[in-house]
């Protein structure tokens, strides 16, 4: 029997190219900013597992998603119908070819 005795390694730093590979394979922005944060956690720790040189930026993704969707809180609307004032404010211009 053996016994692993060597110390654990330390934590590495986020590596900008690691993070540029991650967002460009693995978490595209459409996605992040797309998938309900659940299914992003979700998706991270799948990452984690499978890719472990991944481990320190994948964090940081979820971070900024997070911190990106607090920051527009309420001020995003789902396109459709114009409200009635700028659908007034429409026709009130002429149009002129």
């Amino acid at each position: 029997m053996h016994l692993n005795t060597d110390p654990a390694a330390p934590p590495r730093k986020p590596c900008i190219r690691d993070l540029a590979i991650l967002t460009a394979t693995l978490l595209p922005p459409a996605l992040v900013q797309l998938a309900p944060l659940k299914q992003l956690r979700r998706r991270v720790r799948e990452i984690n597992a499978t890719h472990p040189h991944f481990q320190e930026e994948t964090p940081l993704v979820l971070a900024w998603e997070q911190q990106r969707r607090e920051r527009l809180r309420g001020e995003l609307h789902v396109a459709g119908r114009p409200h009635a004032s700028a659908e007034s404010s429409l026709h009130a211009q002429p149009v002129r070819a």
